[in-house]
């Protein structure tokens, strides 16, 4: 077999798989390398990061949870130990002692700020990409990210594509053809959301059209 029709037998998307496979196996690997000595584990890195990201740092076991696309029981086990390292402070709601609500320490708050710093590694990469590779990308990622959502395996993730304020291609400005209701501001694919604070969730038939 010649080495093209080798090459033919691997298909396009399975070499993508294996693309976003080691990209995933180098954030995991070097949060272990940072981490393992210390005792702090990746899902308890991306709890203390995800804390941090959250109004007043603080958020429901459930949230996280739904979050992290983890079971509510590995939430609650993470939860207790991120607690037992004072990273993390878990209050009960006066009103249902049944709903616990995590905050996160100033410990917890400088660990998932200094030990994560796998953003900071694919940033700097990712620099290497032309302007217009990065706009491919970002563009490849919100559509992959919105199948995988659609799919369930993942949990919502708050994307202009997916947002009620989102309006594609409705100005005439090759640069800047999309429109934001929520800021009133034209933008172009460079500045798609993939995760934007004032996101709503846009009714089906919007978000499937856009």
């Amino acid at each position: 077999m010649s080495p093209s029709a080798k090459m033919q037998q691997d298909p396009l998307p399975d070499r993508l798989v294996t693309g976003l496979s080691k990209i995933g196996l180098a954030m995991k690997s070097r949060t272990w390398r940072r981490q393992g000595r210390k005792g702090v584990g990746p899902l308890q890195v991306q709890v203390l990061t995800y804390l941090r990201t959250c109004p007043d740092q603080a958020a429901t076991v459930s949230t996280i949870a739904r979050e992290l696309a983890v079971k509510l029981p590995t939430a609650s086990e993470v939860i207790r130990t991120l607690s037992e390292k004072g990273l993390v402070r878990r209050r009960q709601r006066e009103a249902d002692h049944r709903i616990v609500k995590v905050h996160l320490t100033a410990r917890g708050a400088k660990a998932g700020k200094v030990e994560s710093g796998w953003p900071e590694i694919l940033a700097a990469a990712t620099k290497q990409l032309s302007p217009q590779e990065q706009v491919g990308l970002l563009t490849a990622l919100a559509k992959l990210i919105r199948v995988l959502q659609q799919q369930g395996e993942i949990p919502v993730a708050r994307m202009c594509v997916s947002c009620q304020h989102f309006r594609p291609n409705v100005h005439k400005s090759g640069d800047q053809p999309h429109h934001c209701e929520f800021f009133d501001a034209s933008f172009g694919d460079q500045s798609i959301r993939l995760d934007c604070p004032e996101y709503a969730a846009a009714p089906t038939a919007q978000a499937k059209r856009a």
